[in-house]
């Protein structure tokens, strides 16, 4: 056939191209990993009809046009992430994937030309590859440094092989399964239980290949595998396989304990072999398996975003990543064809603008024509951790369902496997899309090799991990669990309790009583709806911590933005600084100006994109607040500059920092004026706080008195709670109550 270019009208004109260039499909059922014979029929029914769908196809056959144009490159590995060989067999699987996509589509032979031949290259190469020559990985690849990578190709490309199986020769068939799928997936496997059978993001990959390897080859004894993991003596009678993956990696609610950074890396994976299991054993019922946990594995992900659809960096986690990433794209396309009641689903994909050019594409695009989306609402909600739901959770407050809500996030779940931080109790906020109070996520520059071959940097551990890089309590300057990852890793935090029926606050309470040694703490975090008074929601920030030992505790705040003013009497380093420490983080912390409170609360405010923040502090005498910036002891220049303030209280055993953080007024750009640049609190004061009960007090200009009590030792909804402060009786029912004067 003459090679020539073409485009979705010209595929519609010339009906010929679908019509008598169709692959022939030589075996029964081919395709049948995630692109079906039906579904080949339908998208090609359909092209030039949906304009999502042909926008995507369009796209793909740019891109794989592109670097076809480059010619055929095999090299042999020796590069990490970010360099050469690493990234040309990245594009490699990539090419191969779209160029066997658009053989069955459009029946062009070239691109089935090309992916043969390319697998060819590769099933030369593989017999003669040993263990890939950067040795940095615990499971070092044989094409990538680490075998991670290796799945992820081979899952792209045993779709490219089953794309094009009908085209090959019975010989090319033979040496690319023999020399190539075959021995690459006993190497995934068998020859790497130690990995294959891990429960673990790695392991999940390592099962998809081998099980997507196995549908394309029709190696039934491949997919058994990756469904039930390698029997091996260190394995034997534990749990491995796709099926404990999916048992034991996401809780009753959906959230995966790495983190939703990874929970969006993972979900790829987890929803194309979910896929293809479901398109060649249906009766396996894959997407209602574990009350449908797949389809809130996804639901979940998309609800921990930030309205701008970037993810909270919770954990290893890198802050641009959101939720048009390509697993998502998959996973909300894949999901939406098995479940698709959900129309909430359509409007994030008009979001992401591409589809999969798969039956769930186009399943996808065929009902966003229609009108059929939905807005998606974000919202209030709690994830819990752990297989069972008993390893803690993650709490999300949010102010409405809409754009431009403030969010409040606190992490007291597990400690997230190896890529988990110390930040038991750790807040986030977010508003108008925007965040305000963050979390530094992970030190590294993923594929730049730059950075330490774009691997995690040395930083990730001696900064980011630490608790002082958080927005929570650090005690004698030491990071929780004294920084030993093992013993963070036995104990989870607790759940106190949650509430968002009320419709004048919203409330999340949480203890972690092992962190800290033999100190318990309580984070309440509450969002009070009062809109007489205050024009967002106000957030009100407990942090009770108590012991018999006298401690020094430091609570940090990092905030985006411009500081505008502070009522702390301070002292400004302009000329020389130091570092706020040496050691647990501190040591790349700069200390920019140091103050102590010059009346009994402690005020603070700054500007973002317009809008002013406040946030205001109960304040003790012998309080010191500093105002930091990270970045010291930073030789090659890898962390980012961010500000911070950081409060901090001296030889107490016992202590509670009461905050709150108001959103109010405006800055307009255009026109230069500015409006209620003055928040509306003007007192924050702790009336009562001991081991039965946290009470209080907040006052603003408007001389209304907010009092919010907790519960410290009762959590029960229907537990009577009594106590008197001056003379005052205070009685409520729950473990929570807002009174209002």
């Amino acid at each position: 056939m003459k090679q020539k270019r073409f485009n979705i009208a010209g595929i519609i004109t010339l009906g010929i191209i679908l019509t008598l260039c169709v692959p022939h499909q030589s075996e029964e059922n081919s395709p049948n990993v995630i692109l079906t014979n039906q579904g080949v029929n339908d998208i090609r029914n359909e092209l030039g009809k949906l304009p999502l769908l042909d926008k995507s196809f369009e796209a793909l056959v740019a891109e794989t046009d592109a670097d076809m144009a480059n010619g055929i490159h095999v090299p042999i590995p020796k590069d990490p992430a970010g360099g050469y060989t690493h990234n040309r067999h990245k594009q490699n699987y990539i090419t191969m994937y779209g160029a066997g996509i658009i053989w069955q589509l459009t029946g062009e032979e070239r691109y089935a030309e090309f992916t043969k031949n390319m697998l060819l290259e590769y099933a030369e190469m593989y017999p003669t590859l040993g263990d890939h020559p950067i040795k940095k990985s615990y499971a070092p690849g044989r094409i990538f440094w680490q075998q991670l990578n290796d799945a992820v190709w081979m899952v792209y490309t045993s779709q490219a092989f089953d794309c094009i199986k009908s085209y090959l020769s019975a010989e090319d068939k033979k040496k690319i399964e023999e020399d190539l799928l075959v021995p690459y997936a006993n190497f995934l496997s068998v020859e790497s239980a130690f990995v294959f059978n891990r429960i673990h993001n790695h392991a999940v990959w390592a099962c998809a290949a081998v099980g997507m390897a196995g549908y394309a080859m029709n190696n039934d004894e491949f997919v058994k595998r990756a469904l039930f993991g390698v029997d091996t003596e260190e394995h034997k009678d534990k749990p491995k396989g796709f099926y404990a993956q999916v048992d034991l990696l996401f809780s009753p609610d959906g959230y995966y304990m790495e983190g939703p950074y990874y929970q969006r890396y993972a979900l790829l994976p987890y929803m194309l072999f979910a896929q293809a299991i479901d398109n060649n054993n249906p009766d396996y019922k894959i997407f209602e398996y574990r009350e449908q946990i797949l389809k809130k594995a996804v639901l979940a992900t998309l609800q921990m975003t930030n309205t701008d659809g970037k993810f909270f960096p919770f954990n290893d986690a890198l802050k641009y990543m959101n939720y048009k990433a390509p697993e998502l794209i998959n996973a909300v396309d894949i999901v939406y064809q098995a479940f698709p009641e959900s129309k909430e689903l359509l409007s994030i994909a008009q979001e992401q603008g591409k589809v999969v050019i798969s039956q769930a594409g186009l399943q996808v695009a065929r009902d966003i024509a229609k009108g059929e989306a939905k807005p998606f609402k974000w919202l209030s909600m709690e994830l819990r951790d752990g297989a069972e739901g008993k390893q803690g959770a993650v709490g999300i407050l949010r102010g409405n369902p809409h754009k431009d809500a403030i969010c409040v996030t606190m992490k007291y779940a597990s400690q997230g496997m190896g890529h988990g931080h110390f930040d038991r109790l750790g807040m986030m906020m977010y508003e108008n899309g925007n965040e305000i109070l963050s979390d530094y996520g992970a030190a590294r520059y993923v594929n730049v090799e730059y950075k330490n071959g774009g691997r995690y940097l040395p930083e990730n551990t001696t900064w980011a991990k630490q608790t002082v890089a958080h927005n929570t309590v650090v005690m004698d300057k030491k990071t929780q669990f004294n920084n030993e990852i093992k013993e963070a890793e036995k104990t989870s935090a607790e759940r106190w309790f949650f509430n968002v029926e009320n419709k004048e606050i919203a409330i999340m309470s949480a203890k972690e009583n092992h962190a800290y040694g033999t100190a318990k703490a309580q984070r309440t975090i509450a969002l009070i709806k009062d809109s007489e008074t205050f024009t967002s929601p106000l957030i009100v920030d407990i942090f009770r911590i108590e012991d018999d030992k006298k401690h020094t505790f430091d609570l940090p705040f990092y905030y985006k933005g411009q500081l505008l003013y502070t009522n702390t009497d301070y002292e400004r380093f302009t000329s020389q600084m130091e570092t706020m420490g040496s050691d647990f983080g501190y040591q790349h912390l700069w200390k920019e100006a140091k103050g102590k409170p010059s009346a009994d609360i402690s005020q603070t405010v700054w500007i973002h994109d317009g809008r002013f923040y406040t946030l205001t502090s109960e304040a003790a005498p012998n309080d010191e607040i500093f105002f930091t910036r990270i970045g010291a002891n930073d030789p090659d220049f890898s962390l980012r500059n961010e500000a911070g303030f950081l409060f901090r209280r001296n030889h107490q055993a016992s202590t509670c920092f009461v905050n709150t953080i108001e959103v109010h007024g405006n800055k307009n750009f255009e026109t230069e004026l500015v409006e209620d640049h003055v928040g509306m609190v003007n007192g924050v004061k702790t009336l009562i706080n001991n081991k039965d009960y946290t009470i209080v007090e907040i006052k603003t200009v408007k001389t209304s008195t907010i009092i919010l009590a907790i519960a410290n030792a009762k959590s029960d909804p229907s537990e009577e709670h009594s106590t008197n402060i001056a003379g005052k009786q205070y009685t409520w029912k729950g473990p929570f109550h807002l009174f209002k004067n």
